[in-house]
């Protein structure tokens, strides 16, 4: 009779139990990754990285910081530049897909991007950047899944000076 009420004590504790809950908490992202400009004339593919911390408004939906840095390749008619760099700040939301280990999730993100031009000076002994660094609006839609502690992420970026790319990062998260 001790065992039966004992394993009846015991279901009645599975059945109150609830799983951890993520709504307060806040995580990071630290992303490299690959870009693809689809718009722009002369600017080839390259590398980014980017910082995301996150913080959970219920425990599908997160907000986050993107910081993002990402070198493209560059030939102007000139030859003079060598690469270009994009820099972004930022304001995304995920909604996250699933609770289970694999988490699928897709994202929107408005913010305010920057490029330059990198080139070298006639005598080929520094580097200069342009004074193009105009700060511009974008905006930024992308899916993805997390396994654990990998998130691999593709996202497409609209940048209001006529220029776009997709990215494709895989990353770690920090809980």
């Amino acid at each position: 009779m001790k065992k039966f009420f004992f394993l009846a004590l015991l279901c009645c504790c599975a059945l109150w139990a609830q799983a951890q809950k993520l709504e307060g908490t806040v995580k990071a992202d630290i992303d490299a990754g690959y870009a693809i400009p689809t718009e722009g004339f002369g600017v080839k593919s390259g590398v980014m990285f980017v910082v995301e911390p996150h913080y959970y408004i219920t425990d599908n939906f997160v907000v986050g910081l993107r910081l993002e840095g990402a070198f493209l390749g560059y030939q102007a008619q000139s030859n003079d530049e060598l690469f270009s760099f994009f820099g972004s700040t930022i304001l995304t939301g995920d909604f996250y897909l699933s609770k289970s280990t694999v988490k699928p999730f897709i994202g929107l993100g408005a913010g305010l991007y920057t490029r330059h031009y990198i080139y070298e000076d006639y005598s080929g002994n520094s580097l200069y950047t342009s004074g193009y660094g105009a700060i511009k609006l974008g905006f930024m839609c992308r899916a993805g899944f997390e396994i654990g502690h990998v998130r691999l992420t593709g996202s497409y970026n609209v940048v209001a000076a006529n220029f776009s790319y997709a990215a494709f990062t895989i990353g770690y998260v920090i809980k």
